[in-house]
């Protein structure tokens, strides 16, 4: 049963809710000079528990520390009659997994301008010192400005103490890098493999690790090649090269994009790659398979956005948009890579 909805949360007034999350409740507000907010407000149950109020200032740290073009920019925190909550900016677009999911595999052109989004946050992301540790069709906005890398509910900062119980896996099972599995601690490689992952599972409509029972799929993602038949020779090398079994033989999110973009003829080069063709693939839209879970793994809810309002986004506002969204990826790259590293 859904907690009734207050009228504010703070100094901002509540319009209606989102969805529901791991964490507590989604709501989409407005703001004293009258934009939009997103304010997660946590459960009364987790509020209650230190422990989780520690993770829960982290998150807004991690959050904080993000350039705000990657991601939705803090707007504010505080209590709630005692529940902690925290104010996003509210970025219009459908998930990554929505829009899969409603009009299948993206094509080579978006595909492309996807990865470099994505790959320019996580640069972001781990320039702050953080590791996001659950990349996943969930968690990346296709706005027009680009894609957005949101929800950093379980990110922790690298050199930060771990505030979870010993041998306990935080992510969502099927993106999890093979050493997390194992059991190894989270670190800028994992999010790198997260990303193969996800461009793998946006071009072609399923997992590279496929489906399953729990125990065929861990085997697989531990020991297996991933299947990346019919993903675009331009970024099978890529995707390859970020789910190496070894982290070691990974390359860094900054690496990724210089070689996504062409190094230093990035600009040039983004022209093509930003062009927006949502057509589906061939043969039409294929609903994407999610892959089994695997065991051993604290899974955070896999099906619900909680960032964002899940109606429809029109095709043709991807349309519409398509200049914006190019400039918008042109100027995210620019201003990452001029990031320290």
């Amino acid at each position: 049963m859904n907690p009734p909805i207050p009228v504010a949360i703070g100094p901002y007034t509540v319009v209606r809710r989102l969805g529901e999350g791991g964490m507590g409740t989604v709501y989409l507000c407005r703001t004293a000079g009258g934009g939009d907010a997103a304010v997660k407000l946590i459960r009364p149950d987790l509020s209650a528990d230190p422990g989780f109020r520690r993770r829960f200032a982290a998150e807004v740290d991690a959050a904080r520390r993000v350039a705000s073009f990657c991601t939705a920019a803090v707007l504010g925190h505080g209590a709630h009659e005692d529940q902690p909550y925290l104010a996003t900016e509210y970025i219009d677009g459908p998930t990554l997994n929505d829009h899969v999911a409603e009009t299948g595999p993206l094509p080579p052109g978006t595909l492309h301008s996807l990865a470099v989004g994505v790959a320019a946050a996580l640069t972001a992301v781990h320039a702050a010192g953080l590791v996001h540790r659950d990349v996943k069709p969930q968690n990346v906005i296709l706005s027009i400005t680009g894609p957005r890398v949101i929800d950093f509910g379980i990110s922790r900062a690298v050199d930060g103490p771990a505030l979870t119980a010993r041998g306990v896996v935080l992510g969502t099972p099927g993106w999890l890098a093979p050493e997390q599995l194992r059991g190894a601690g989270p670190d800028p490689a994992c999010d790198v493999f997260a990303w193969g992952c996800l461009v793998a599972w946006a071009g072609l409509g399923r997992h590279p690790y496929g489906t399953g029972g729990l125990l065929a799929v861990g085997e697989r993602m531990l020991r297996a090649e991933p299947d990346l038949d019919g993903l675009p020779e331009g970024l099978s090398g890529a995707v390859r090269s970020a789910l190496s079994a070894d982290p070691a033989r990974r390359p860094t999110a900054r690496s990724l994009l210089l070689t996504l973009t062409g190094g230093d003829a990035a600009p040039a080069s983004l022209a093509a790659a930003t062009r927006l063709d949502p057509r589906p693939g061939p043969g039409g839209p294929v609903k994407p398979q999610a892959p089994a879970a695997v065991p051993g793994t604290a899974a955070t809810p896999p099906s619900t956005p909680t960032w964002r309002d899940a109606r429809p986004w029109p095709m043709r506002r991807l349309l519409t948009g398509a200049a914006a969204f190019a400039i918008g990826l042109a100027l995210l790259v620019l201003g990452v890579l001029l990031l320290p590293h």
